[in-house]
């Protein structure tokens, strides 16, 4: 059994997903210290450069969000939800990024990677490939920078069809192993994921979720490593208030996020996601992908849910009106239920 589920076992399976579309970075901040002294010890953050949504939304640096949240806590892990190294950012700025927090916060630092959404690369002045040369560069960047994060005292040349580098080596290499989780949804990046990463991150749902976890494990099988060594994360969306309209109102700034294909689209201003989204995205489709509930209670049968379809962490993404609130009430009445083997 690898170290990094060995860590794990050590906090609760649930995790806190911070949002950095939707929030201050201070007041983020807030929520990841309230989160902690509420019992949580793993957070999520998605890394954007532009929201999904234009009105009242955030372009947080998640990358310097991490460091100051790891500063102002004591235990709390933190996770890109997640990084695109192929366009933006370069493999080996990735790898140097990552390597230096860790080296700040040794054990509690890990990075996602994902093959990225036009709304991040394309207004950077990218063009923005298929989805088969989108997977191709991270394979290629996740060969990079977990060589640099390998790499001692050596230097390293590599010569991919999309990268290079030419006596790269990181004078401030990480203190321990960075855990590196893939998100896929995919027949060809779930193969991937199983080949290159020590965890899978999956955005699915019902009979394509278990049909995903089922091919992930099979693949991981097929390159002679252990299933249960690796994570299996997912993102469950959630937003709680005694009131049901006034909770459902909070997600409705997430409609673009159920457009159509939306991970694979062109469309990189915001303004026309949410548009579309207006247009396109019904209320039954969004509740779809968000539960809403009127008791906090009532969200720990779905967690549960999740767990028995074989995942090894969930992380909770709350669009709950009030915040503070939501995770008074989850951290006190929800969490402990898991944090107990519940």
């Amino acid at each position: 059994m690898s170290h990094i589920r060995s860590r794990d076992q050590e906090e609760p399976r649930l995790g806190y997903w911070s949002a950095q579309e939707q929030y201050t970075m201070s007041d983020l901040l807030d929520f990841a210290v309230e989160a902690e002294r509420g019992g949580f010890r793993s957070m999520m953050a998605s890394d954007h450069f532009h929201p999904w949504f234009h009105t009242g939304g955030f372009g947080n640096f998640t990358w310097v969000w991490m460091a100051a949240a790891a500063e102002r806590t004591k235990r709390m892990s933190f996770f890109t939800g997640v990084t695109c190294p192929i366009f933006r950012y370069t493999p080996g700025v990735v790898a140097q990024a990552f390597a230096s927090l860790d080296d700040l916060y040794p054990g509690r630092i890990g990075l996602g990677v994902g093959t990225g959404e036009a709304m991040n690369e394309v207004p950077n002045g990218f063009e923005w490939g298929t989805q088969a040369e989108r997977l191709e560069r991270t394979k290629e960047a996740i060969e990079i920078i977990k060589a640099l994060w390998e790499g001692g005292n050596g230097f390293l040349d590599y010569r991919g069809t999309y990268y290079r580098t030419d006596r790269a080596r990181l004078y401030t290499p990480p203190k321990g192993h960075i855990p590196l989780y893939m998100a896929a949804v995919g027949k060809n990046s779930t193969r991937t994921a199983a080949k290159y990463s020590d965890g899978l991150i999956t955005f699915l749902k019902g009979v394509e979720l278990e049909q995903q976890i089922s091919a992930f494990k099979s693949a991981v099988v097929k390159e002679g490593r252990d299933p249960e060594s690796l994570e299996v994360v997912a993102e469950y969306k959630l937003s709680y208030d005694p009131d049901y309209d006034r909770a459902f109102d909070s997600v409705k700034r997430w409609r673009p996020t159920r457009l159509q294909g939306v991970l694979m689209s062109e469309i990189h201003d915001p303004r026309e996601l949410e548009k579309k989204a207006e247009e396109e995205v019904s209320d039954e489709s969004l509740k779809e992908s968000w539960e809403v509930v009127t008791s906090i209670e009532a969200s720990a049968d779905s967690i549960d849910r999740y767990f028995k379809a074989g995942f090894t962490k969930v992380y909770v993404h709350s669009s709950s009106p009030d915040e503070h609130g939501f995770i008074r009430a989850f951290t006190s009445k929800v969490l402990p239920h898991f944090a107990s083997g519940g």
